[in-house]
């Protein structure tokens, strides 16, 4: 069968360092996005106690640390030999490009522990100086100084949002937002067999953090609302009494491929989040633009910054954390909804397809920065 990727734009090694699997949707979506963009693909990786599904892309040679890393702080000495990993590797690989998931995988270079590569980039799925929360909070003022510290490291940074560039004082001369949004699909209809009217909630779904324990005392108040749920259930309150509600369907995990679809049958998207993280105040998760990709309106907490574009472009409701009385509201409003709110849905599936779609935007946006950092070009 003849070879049907194109010929790469840049003649080039590039080595992607990810703290978990390929499979995770961000790091998928880019690798075989590189796979398109570079003569050489490497990721470097490691299994976490999360089991996420296994894949491993055609086209791009993976290397697992043999150990599993956690999550949380006690994970550090294994973060630690994770370096030495890292670092083997890219004396094997001797890659031009090196691309560096979030800050802790930028510092080995900050502090010397490893050489740098010709280029250096820093891409940012959540800031250390963000998402620390729980028993490491008092840590913050570390983290963020951590943070700022790497940024006078990689010769570029990537991140999700415009906003949540911004928020960084500091960073590198050059930089690019490359959203968090889904490709377009070959079939994005509504998957059968789904209730006529369902709010979809996805995703991990934590105790105190995701907002459900106000959905579910708003659910009381809204009687002909169902809930289908997909993802990772965590937390004692989510898997013993949320799941167990009379009208909420949980589906397990389902394949990234199905989740467009699920969305499309919906009546909303849910994305409430405690704003107790700065990562869910600058929040743009991935469903955000799965709703926007298939026209349905989202329930979206006040707080988070990018409520302010869903109200703009009218594709949803917007409420305060915690408010069960609201959110029974916008439920309601979803059940019967308005000529206004159909229209801003189809506005927003407009905004997708010209400034969103991935396979379009991102390859733009990467190219178009590898291109500043002068990345060695194939010749034709």
């Amino acid at each position: 069968m003849a070879d049907t990727h194109p010929t790469p734009i840049f003649d080039a090694k590039v080595v992607y360092v990810y703290s978990d699997m390929p499979s995770y949707s961000r790091a998928k979506k880019t690798l075989e996005l590189f796979r398109d963009l570079f003569r050489e693909v490497h990721f470097v990786g490691t299994r976490r106690h999360m089991a996420w599904d296994e894949y491993e892309p055609d086209g791009i040679t993976c290397h697992f640390n043999p150990r599993v890393l956690g999550s949380g702080l006690g994970t550090i000495p294994d973060v630690a030999r994770f370096y030495g990993f890292i670092r083997s590797k890219l004396n094997e690989i001797k890659p031009d490009v090196v691309v560096a998931v979030n800050e802790e995988y930028i510092l080995p270079f900050t502090l010397g522990l490893m050489k740098k590569p010709p280029h250096l980039v820093l891409d940012l799925y959540d800031s250390i100086g963000m998402r620390i929360a729980g028993k490491g909070r008092r840590l913050r003022p570390l983290f963020r100084a951590v943070s700022m510290a790497t940024m006078l490291t990689p010769d570029a940074l990537v991140e999700v949002t415009e906003q949540r560039l911004n928020w960084h004082p500091y960073k590198p001369d050059v930089t690019s937002v490359v959203f968090n949004s889904p490709p377009r699909y070959p079939d994005i209809s509504p998957l059968p067999g789904l209730p006529e009217k369902f709010l979809y909630v996805a995703g991990t779904l934590e105790d105190k953090i995701h907002g459900i324990e106000p959905l579910y005392a708003a659910l009381e108040q809204v009687q002909d609302m169902q809930v289908l749920v997909t993802g990772l259930p965590k937390g004692k309150f989510v898997e013993s009494t949320f799941l167990k509600h009379p009208r909420v369907t949980y589906l397990g995990r389902r394949p990234y491929e199905e989740v467009p679809r699920i969305a499309a049958a919906s009546s909303g998207v849910y994305m409430h989040y405690n704003p107790v993280r700065l990562n869910y105040v600058y929040g743009a998760p991935n469903k955000l633009y799965e709703a926007m990709q298939v026209g349905v309106p989202v329930l979206i907490n006040r707080e988070d910054k990018i409520s302010a574009d869903v109200l703009a472009t009218g594709f949803g409701y917007v409420s305060p954390f915690g408010d069960a009385d609201a959110l029974a509201a916008d439920l309601r409003m979803l059940l019967s909804p308005s000529d206004e709110l159909r229209a801003g849905c189809k506005r927003a599936q407009e905004i997708f397809e010209h400034e969103y779609e991935w396979n379009v935007m991102a390859r733009e946006r990467y190219t178009a920065l590898f291109r500043q950092l002068r990345v060695n070009e194939t010749r034709v």
